[in-house]
């Protein structure tokens, strides 16, 4: 009985000591997974801000370039390879002043071939119409002819009726003038049914025909010009800009090799990011600076298609205060004003952005940074605007997040 305890009272112990061993490795994984971690940096890889408090200014700064108010695309009407060019970039023009000629020899030998073509068809239409008009001068003749024989014949009748009635004529000849008037008079009576049916249809053959040399005379005509689409004319009256093209170089129908700008004003265009497009709208009002002095801007258009992460707008002067040495192609500096300015928390802008995308940001605290859950708003050339997370005169990172961005405390090494 006393060897059967024993060997009770060791298993117990081994069970006690195994419960310890489990107990201690998971208190250590506790420990462990509630450890921070932790990032050692040199203190001169940072850059530090502190958080302020002030106005914030809802303005968005872009860069605008000065183009013609009103232009007109030169396009080429016939594909073909660069003959001869008669105008050079930046040189005024007027309109109708030939640019360019174009050479296709394709496209020539079809036209000829398709002028040749409407040409006899036009012939074949009017010798029908000659024949027609034989055909009128034939029954002219007959009727006339018809219209003589009746004539004759109640001229013949009435001697021989004169005759007869007098007794003097015999009834055989008066009888048979009578015959012959009747014929006459039915022959004539059916010439002229049969020549009035004629002109009917002859009057509508010919309006038929007319017509159709009338639309073949004007497809002769569109093809003639259609020849003259070779030259390249200029479609306004300005300056020629955007035009380099070169002799033998093969374009395209269509294709727009330039522009005349229209010399009756400008107006600014600028390439913003496309985080903006939602944010911009015609009627927003602006400044340029330009020489120490202030003009008014607005915008008046905003183009929709974004094209490597960028829109356009259009923006115009406010009024008739504008820069007098203005030429196009200028470059300047504009201040879009989005709304109204407001007393806002705020930090300035840095490269910790593309990295925490303004959800977090690393807090100094001493010789420690920790990160911390933010909120930011709007934001303008210099600063972002804080919602929350942050408090007046805090300290924050504001450098680059790359080598780090994984850690939750960083150890800042003097």
């Amino acid at each position: 009985m006393d060897t059967k305890l024993e060997k009770k009272q060791s298993k117990l112990k081994i069970i006690l000591i195994i419960s310890a061993i489990a107990a201690a490795v998971v208190l250590f994984a506790v420990y462990f997974l509630q450890q921070k971690k932790t990032y050692n940096i040199p203190e001169e890889d940072i850059q530090t801000s502190e958080v302020v408090f002030g106005k914030f200014e809802d303005m968005l700064m872009i860069t605008a370039q000065s183009q013609s108010l009103n232009s007109s695309l030169v396009n080429v009407l016939e594909g073909g390879m660069v003959k001869e060019i008669y105008a050079e970039d930046g040189q005024m023009v007027r309109k109708g002043e030939p640019l360019a000629r174009i050479y296709n020899p394709n496209t020539e030998f079809n036209f000829m071939n398709q002028e040749t073509g409407i040409m006899q068809q036009i012939s074949q239409m009017r010798n029908s119409l000659l024949e027609l008009k034989n055909q009128e001068f034939n029954q002219n003749k007959e009727l006339l002819q018809s219209q003589n024989d009746y004539n004759t014949a109640l001229q013949t009748y009435n001697l021989q009726k004169r005759l007869y009635d007098a007794e003097i004529g015999r009834k055989t000849e008066f009888d048979l003038a009578k015959q012959n008037l009747e014929y006459q008079k039915k022959r004539k009576q059916l010439t002229e049914q049969g020549i009035q049916n004629e002109n009917n249809s002859r009057n509508q053959q010919i309006a038929e025909i007319n017509k159709s040399i009338g639309q073949m005379q004007k497809s002769l005509d569109v093809l003639r010009n259609n020849k003259n689409n070779f030259l390249i004319l200029a479609p306004e009256t300005g300056r020629l800009s955007s035009f380099n093209i070169n002799l033998g170089q093969n374009l395209t129908s269509g294709l727009s090799i330039g522009k005349i700008d229209l010399m009756d004003g400008y107006k600014l265009v600028a390439k913003i990011d496309e985080f903006y497009i939602n944010k911009l709208q015609p009627g927003i009002k602006g400044t340029l600076d330009n020489s120490e002095q202030s003009y008014n801007v607005i915008i008046t258009k905003i183009l929709p298609e974004v094209k490597d992460g960028q829109f356009s707008a259009e923006l115009n002067f406010a009024d008739e205060n504008k820069p007098k040495d203005l030429r196009i192609g200028m470059t300047f500096g504009v201040k879009l004003k989005l709304s109204a300015d407001t007393q806002s928390m705020m930090i300035p802008k840095g490269n910790f952005y593309k990295d925490t995308n303004g959800k977090w940001i690393f807090v100094l605290n001493g010789n420690k940074a920790e990160k911390r859950n933010i909120s930011l708003g709007r934001e303008n050339a210099l600063y972002y605007e804080v919602v929350s997370g942050l408090k007046k005169g805090e300290k924050v990172i504001t450098s680059d997040y790359s080598d780090f961005k994984n850690y939750e405390i960083l150890e800042i090494k003097k």
